[in-house]
């Protein structure tokens, strides 16, 4: 049933009815675009479709195209246009075009359903062609049935059609078995019959589901399969099925990891986007939450209510609690928190130590340097083996320009030292307490700028009178 120009075996394609206006999400951003742990709706689908092995995937988009254009720029998806919201089986008729020329199967789906997994996927269509069918209709039981199509079966038990909830009888309404609007059909039987759908029913819409029927009717072999796990077919159509949706893709992403051999102390409460990588023996502590693209190597320990944000951690990191990463890079051993901030651009080299309410910004970090309290380190270059003692700080922006500190191997920042950059402190340079550095420190000097103490006596009686209080 192959069309003209197309290659036998084509590999299976991934047709995706993306054209819903989501109006039930009550928000101002597309509903496939709303985020479950890190990842969009759409995008989901989408790295289903690549890891269940889709040769093409085609979205059918409405109003919201430019948005999920720039969503997807760095995908290889294709688009097409719905004009007019005529119902899904006019939206599935718009890809006809684009895959005139594929042989192979079409997985059809809509675009909300962000849980199905690609081995599901590469299952249905390895069952379609093991019945020898043109088309497969994927079913499944739920513990309440809802407001789905109705899978009706004849007195031999094969599907005879599908019948919408809103034009279902009584009777057919207490079928327990439903129709998920996800099919695996021959590209030329989907489109062909796909022309025959008509809107003669109570939406005045031309239904996906009437396929079924119109295929039976034309003598077409039409099959089921079944999907077990009914949780994995949650469709997203309001902020709580959203919430749904998180906890269950929260649970199977805590649930892959621990397989490989990481700890979540109360997987219930880790939160970890699908984009991040774990390694062995890293434990994870409740309220922990690892964002984007974060990476985090083996032996590491992440803190309570600690959040990582497309951030970098080596091997045997530990942050302890409170702790806030934002786009750095920690290098082996190194220990952070609590309740410390590296904000954008931070690089810790081996066994770096940033202790409590210390602050890193765009600031390289050398080997075996330490800061452990009350610090802020802001566009700046520290070498290996330093000490940055509490209160010390650079003083990076004069209100126009940020400026870099540089401070060199084995320097000793002294406690409330400010050191107001542009400036360099030289290899094994000390800072006094209290200093205000304004200017290069050699190598191997002490700097000391303070103002000399004075004390001027009797200031307190003559400035407020004699202290008549009692002791």
């Amino acid at each position: 049933m192959a069309r003209a120009g197309a290659t036998p075996g084509d590999g299976p394609a991934l047709l995706v009815l993306a054209a819903g206006e989501g109006t039930r999400m009550r928000s101002r951003r597309p509903k496939l675009l709303h985020p479950v742990c890190g990842r969009s709706i759409l995008r989901h689908v989408v790295r289903m479709g690549q890891e269940f092995g889709a040769k093409r995937i085609v979205l059918v988009v409405g109003a919201a195209e430019a948005e999920m254009r720039d969503e997807l720029r760095d995908e290889p998806v294709e688009f097409v246009r719905q004009v007019e919201p005529l119902g899904t089986g006019h939206a599935a008729l718009q890809a006809r075009d684009a895959l005139a020329d594929h042989a192979g199967p079409v997985v059809v789906m809509a675009g909300d359903h962000p849980l199905y997994r690609a081995e599901t996927m590469a299952g249905l269509v390895a069952a379609l062609d093991a019945a020898h069918a043109d088309l497969l209709v994927a079913t499944a039981e739920f513990p309440e049935t809802p407001e789905f199509g109705r899978i009706v079966r004849g007195g031999d038990g094969r599907i005879r059609e599908i019948v919408e909830h809103r034009d279902a009888s009584e009777e057919q309404k207490k079928i327990r078995e439903v129709g998920l609007s996800l099919y695996v059909a021959r590209a030329e039987f989907l489109f062909e019959t796909l022309a025959r759908v008509d809107d003669r029913n109570s939406q005045g819409e031309y239904y996906l589901t009437d396929i079924v029927r119109l295929g039976l009717e034309a003598g077409h072999g039409v099959t089921t399969s079944k999907i077990e796990d009914w949780s994995e077919t949650l469709g997203v159509n309001s902020r709580v099925d959203l919430a749904e949706a998180e906890r269950l893709m929260r649970r199977r992403i805590a649930e892959h990891w621990m397989l490989e051999g990481v700890t979540f102390e109360d997987p219930e409460r880790s939160y970890v986007d699908a984009d991040v990588t774990i390694g062995p023996d890293t434990r994870i502590a409740p309220g922990a939450s690892l964002r984007g693209r974060t990476q985090v190597g083996s032996g590491c320990r992440i803190g309570e209510q600690v959040v990582i944000e497309s951030s970098t951690l080596g091997d045997d990191v530990f942050v302890k609690p409170l702790c806030h990463i934002e786009e750095s890079t920690l290098g082996n051993d190194c220990t952070v928190g609590p309740a410390a901030h590296l904000r954008p651009g931070s690089k810790l080299e081996d066994s770096v130590r940033i202790g409590n309410f210390v602050e890193v910004k765009n600031s390289t970090i050398g080997r075996g340097t330490k800061a452990d309290h009350l610090s802020y380190i802001g566009d700046s270059d520290v070498g290996a083996g330093c000490t940055i003692a509490c209160g010390a700080i650079t003083v990076n922006y004069d209100g126009t320009t940020k400026n870099r500190t540089v401070i060199g191997d084995g320097s000793f920042i002294g406690c409330n030292a400010n050191l107001i950059a542009p400036i360099e402190i030289e290899p094994r340079s000390y800072v006094a307490a209290g200093s205000t550095i304004t200017k290069k420190v050699t190598a191997g000097s002490l700097a000391v700028a303070r103002a000399k103490q004075r004390n001027i006596e009797g200031w307190f009686e003559r400035r407020f009178g004699a202290d008549d209080s009692e002791d």
